[in-house]
């Protein structure tokens, strides 16, 4: 566990993430489990994930990944084998452009929402570019 960050705000961070995934699942847009939008190199997106989204994955990956690489340290194989506590960016990041502005504006809601946690948890608050820190570079 990450002592900076109490267990209850990882349960805020976890029900947020819930409601997002079922709002994805309700909106229609469909991953096409193609693996193509999560390789950033080659999309030129840069995902960017709040400090406390960022602790909740070093909750159970503590260490840096091999530095070097503008891609994802859990992406293998085309695939994410780290679904569970994929931050935000992640979870609203379709290849489908058709529902670009609606999974624009249910990232910005959940993003408020994530935020809030922080600020009742008192919590130190930065929006870093996700593999960067997740590779230590």
């Amino acid at each position: 566990m990450n002592p900076t960050v109490p267990p209850e705000a990882f349960e805020a961070l976890k029900k947020i993430y819930d409601d997002v995934d079922q709002e994805i699942q309700a909106s229609g847009v469909a991953c096409w489990v193609r693996g193509l939008c999560c390789d950033f190199e080659k999309t030129d997106h840069v995902l960017y994930a709040s400090s406390l989204e960022i602790a909740y994955v070093r909750e159970i990956h503590p260490e840096p990944f091999e530095g070097g690489s503008c891609l994802c340290p859990f992406w293998k194989d085309g695939r994410c084998d780290e679904r569970t506590r994929r931050p935000l960016g992640c979870r609203t990041y379709f290849c489908d452009e058709k529902y670009r502005d609606q999974l624009e504006a249910i990232y910005e809601k959940y993003y408020r929402q994530i935020t809030e946690v922080a600020t009742q948890y008192s919590l130190e608050w930065s929006y870093q570019p996700f593999v960067k820190v997740m590779r230590g570079d």
